[in-house]
């Protein structure tokens, strides 16, 4: 379980992401909606200390990370696909995935039938690959990578819609096996018929945090709305 206790982040001085509590628990998907700019990628960034913690706590199954120190949440199983997908470009993409491979976790789905493009492209630079097949490639690390808690940013950027029910399924069945499942989206669409709990973002503020239920997606329109 991950957990976050006034949490806020930015860049150097610039604050971009405000006191922030959150929980995301194990066994269940997370989805954290929000604009263009609400802060999602620096609230993820700041988690995974890879950008500045300016106030807050972060702990992941009861244990305190400190800031600046995302190898500590890599050991504890902790994963993060990022905005640009995280792969090596110089390396095959048999070579990504088995870099991301942990030796002690047998993930509850395998990649390569969830996406069977990667066999199919296994000796090939990633690169040389398109926008759509590398975020299917990062997403593949994330699941191989990913024991306790998996966050994906922008999920469903550059996949097709029946690729995006394929992961979510997939991500449904590694949450049911245990691991906690934070994806970060612009649009809730799909997300919400997977999701268990739902949080929004608008301008570095959390401004919806409840289960999924009856109404939600209405209140999740209304946020996202333009102004």
């Amino acid at each position: 379980m991950l957990e976050l206790t006034g949490l806020a982040g930015g860049y150097g001085q610039a604050a971009v992401v405000r006191p922030t509590d959150l929980t995301v628990r194990g066994g269940e998907i997370t989805a954290l909606i929000g604009r263009n700019g609400a802060g999602k990628t620096t609230l993820l960034r700041t988690v995974f200390g890879l950008a500045d913690r300016h106030a807050g706590r972060v702990t992941l199954d009861g244990h305190d990370v400190p800031p600046g120190r995302p190898e500590l949440l890599a050991r504890a199983g902790a994963t993060l696909m990022p905005e640009d997908r995280g792969v090596f470009p110089a390396l095959t993409v048999a070579e990504n995935l088995r870099l991301a491979r942990r030796r002690d976790t047998e993930p509850a789905v395998d990649p390569y039938t969830v996406f069977p493009l990667l066999t199919d492209r296994a000796g090939q630079q990633a690169g040389t690959l398109s926008g759509g097949q590398k975020q299917q490639l990062g997403i593949a690390r994330a699941i191989l990578a990913g024991r306790t808690l998996i966050a994906v940013d922008e999920l469903t950027q550059g996949l097709q819609p029946s690729v995006v029910a394929d992961v979510l399924e997939a991500l449904g069945a590694i949450a049911a096996a245990g691991t906690a499942v934070l994806l970060v989206d612009q649009h809730a669409g799909a997300l919400l018929d997977h999701s268990r709990h739902v949080v929004a973002m608008e301008a570095g503020r959390v401004v919806l945090d409840a289960p999924n239920g009856p109404g939600l997606r209405d209140r999740l329109d209304d946020i996202l709305a333009v102004r």
